[in-house]
């Protein structure tokens, strides 16, 4: 369908050009929307025929002739001054074809399309063509993200989200109207899905449908429930709105259903057990923790403390490392004594490392934690400045000055009185007989598995420490081999742990990621509500781009660059469900809609069919 010609009246240029609309009766004879897909084609000696394709930005309507005044319109408009109106569509080019000896090839001159050349509207396969997505079908390299307004299927390329050529994602967008945790469990879904559908026929698709999903948890407890229908969706079942929702899922070829592969982790209740801290949620859920064999061996220590203040006050650095380095020498021999002790009863597993000799010997009533002199509970570190010799001998050498001794104990104590004691749990809570009690411990190293931390109910500091906790675990599992299967991370509010100056070792941790993590195809999905609050590092090194809605202001900052100035006006006017998406293969950022989510995102919004109230109702009464 010819829908205009290429405008002289504008310059053209080989990265983009302006359409005059065909018009009848002063009206286009096709009106033509913004993400439209155009074609142009044309010749120029001696490069021969040329093919460009292009999306429409902007439309420009406009008099053409003899029409400089208010008073001048109206007199045009009772017919007694000659006009002319015209419709102007903006195209950006996002790809240049040659044809040579009967075949398309890409590599075509960049060269403008000469006015008074055709255009015509780009239908079916052609938009693949158009936005490049041709090639990562037949690649199989393709990953849905969403639909266009004609309802074709808009695809990311895998090998920009898995590490072989970029890795990493960043959602922005405003709180609430955004949809950016929904958008992001639909991305989830959508790697699932399509790793499982193509992993015959792609190597990196087979590890997509391998992969771990790491979701922290940080408001309310809707992320609880993924493994639950939406009531949303259930209720709209078979209705119009939910037969286009279907649609979309079925153009995409992803299942809408709540996920199956789902495990969930709360911080315990309180410090007498080990009951998960959980309000909505009651059944297939465990608690979180980490004793002190973990914390001091896995360095960890100094994500307790606030990490502004830990870069301003060098001295409290110091008693800081001090502590750590102290005990973890005294783990070092306790693994000593311990392989010894497991040694004479035998107890040892066949396979082992320094935690599980420790834990085992645990088990089998070597007092680890006694004999080696470590903090059971903050409590016990608290007494120790006073009752142990050795360290409070070493905390005078390395400090020299009381004072900064004092105002440590305040700081740990404060951290105690925040809930950190519910977190530092006691070693006997994390050991048994086979060295680590699994129901305790985060297990989010399975294949195609979803592993949801909530860490909603904790404060600030403390939700910090867990998000480093596992950042840690998970850096040391995939440095200590090579070829591991992928591990995603999603965390909102990523502005509060890796902020855009400073953030102490909690910082320090995820910019690690954010430049070493592809090696390891470890990949964070970071969303908040402000790109230019976050760590600039961090931003950058994000290959996948998506923008929700947005306010004009921060639109405007060197983070939204890759938005062309309509995109930044149209940022601010998304609706829920809509997204800007940029991937370095785009030439241009695209616009898409993704569905309602199948799965419950909402603490009171899952479906409950009556086996489920009726099991509710019994652990309740």
């Amino acid at each position: 369908m010819s829908i205009g010609v290429v405008t002289g009246t504008n310059s053209a240029s080989p990265y983009s050009f302006f359409v005059r609309l065909h018009q009848e009766k002063n009206r286009p004879v096709h009106m033509v929307q913004i993400d439209d897909v155009v074609k142009v084609v044309f010749s120029y000696r001696p490069y021969g025929e040329m093919i460009y394709y292009g999306i429409v930005t902007e439309i420009n309507a406009r008099w053409d002739f003899g029409v400089n005044s208010g008073y001048e319109e109206e007199v045009a408009l009772k017919g007694l001054l000659p006009t002319f109106p015209v419709y102007i569509a903006t195209i950006t080019t996002t790809r240049m074809l040659k044809v040579e000896d009967g075949k398309i090839t890409s590599d075509a001159p960049q060269v403008p399309p000469p006015p008074g050349t055709e255009v015509f509207m780009a239908k079916d396969q052609e938009v693949d063509v158009a936005l490049g997505f041709d090639e990562l079908i037949k690649q199989d390299t393709a990953v849905p993200v969403g639909v266009f307004k004609n309802g074709r299927p808009a695809y990311v390329d895998v090998r920009y989200i898995l590490g072989e050529n970029g890795a990493h994602i960043n959602i922005s967008g405003q709180s609430g109207v955004a949809s950016k945790t929904s958008y992001a469990t639909f991305l989830v879904r959508s790697f699932l899905d399509t790793g499982k559908r193509l992993k015959e026929k792609n190597e990196l698709m087979a590890y997509l449908s391998r992969s771990r999903f790491i979701i922290f948890n940080v408001k309310g407890e809707g992320l609880l429930f993924l493994d639950k229908w939406s009531k949303d969706w259930k209720n709209l079942e078979k209705e119009e709105t939910w037969k286009q929702w279907k649609k979309m899922y079925d153009s995409m070829m992803i299942n809408p259903q709540p996920f199956e592969k789902v495990k969930f982790y709360a911080p315990r209740r309180s410090t007498k057990n080990m009951q998960p801290w959980s309000n909505k949620r009651y059944d297939k859920i465990f608690s979180y923790g980490w004793d002190c064999i973990d914390i001091f061996s896995m360095g960890l220590f100094e994500l307790i403390f606030d990490p502004e203040e830990l870069e301003l006050n060098q001295n409290l650095q110091l008693a800081v490392t001090t502590i750590q380095e102290f005990f973890y020498e005294r783990l070092e021999r306790a693994v000593q004594d311990a392989a010894k002790y497991c040694e004479d009863d035998a107890c040892l597993p066949s396979t082992s490392n320094d935690e599980i000799i420790l834990r085992t010997a645990i088990a089998h009533g070597f007092d680890v934690v006694t004999r080696a002199g470590l903090p059971e509970k903050i409590d016990d570190l608290l007494k120790m400045f006073t009752t142990d010799i050795e360290f409070s001998k070493k905390m005078e050498e390395e400090l020299r000055g009381k004072s900064t001794i004092m105002a440590l104990i305040r700081r740990l104590k404060s951290i105690k009185n925040i809930g950190m004691d519910l977190i530092w749990v006691p070693t006997s809570f994390l050991s048994n007989e086979l060295g680590i009690k699994e129901e305790h411990r985060i297990d989010w190293d399975q294949p195609g598995q979803v592993t949801v931390i909530d860490i909603s109910k904790l404060r600030p500091r403390i939700q910090s420490f867990v998000v480093g906790a596992v950042l840690v675990e998970v850096m040391r599992s995939r440095e200590e081999k090579t070829d591991q299967d992928p591990v995603f991370i999603f965390l909102d509010e990523l502005n509060k742990y890796a902020p855009r100056h400073g953030g102490g070792p909690l910082g320090n941790l995820f910019r690690d990621i954010a430049e070493r993590g592809r090696s390891f195809r470890i990949i964070m999905i970071g969303a908040e509500q402000t790109a230019s609050e976050v760590d600039y590092r961090i931003i950058t090194q994000s290959s996948t781009t998506v923008v929700g809605r947005q306010k004009g202001a921060e639109l405007e900052k060197p983070e939204y660059s890759h938005l062309t100035s309509e995109q930044k006006e149209r940022a601010a006017l998304l609706q829920q469900g809509e997204m800007i998406v940029d991937q370095p293969f785009m030439r241009i950022p695209i616009t898409v809609r993704f569905p309602l989510p199948a799965w419950c995102t909402r603490e009171d919004g899952y479906h409950s069919n009556e086996e489920e109230i009726k099991g509710i109702e019994k652990r309740l009464f």
